[in-house]
C-alpha cells in the first residue's frame, strides 16, 4: 500500500539532533548542515535554548511560506 503524498509545505525545515556529547544541534533538514544564526552555528546548545530555537525558526520559516 502506498503513503499518501504529503505536500512540502507540511514540513518543518529545521529539526533538532543530539550530538555525541549530549548537546544539541539545530540542523537544515533540507541541506543536512547545521543552522547559522546571526553568523554562528547552532551547535553544542542545551535542550531547552535548542527546543526554543528551532520552534523559532520553524515559525519564521512557515510564516514565510504564507502557512501561518
Amino acid at each position: 500500500m502506498r503513503r499518501p503524498r504529503r505536500n512540502p509545505k507540511d514540513h518543518n525545515r529545521y529539526e533538532l539532533k543530539n550530538s555525541p556529547d549530549g548537546t544539541w544541534v539545530v540542523v537544515d533538514v533540507f541541506t543536512g548542515w547545521p543552522v547559522k544564526v546571526d553568523g554562528a552555528f547552532t551547535i553544542g546548545m542545551d535542550m531547552e535554548r535548542a527546543d526554543y530555537l528551532v520552534n523559532l525558526l520553524n515559525y519564521n520559516d512557515r510564516k514565510s511560506r504564507g502557512i501561518y
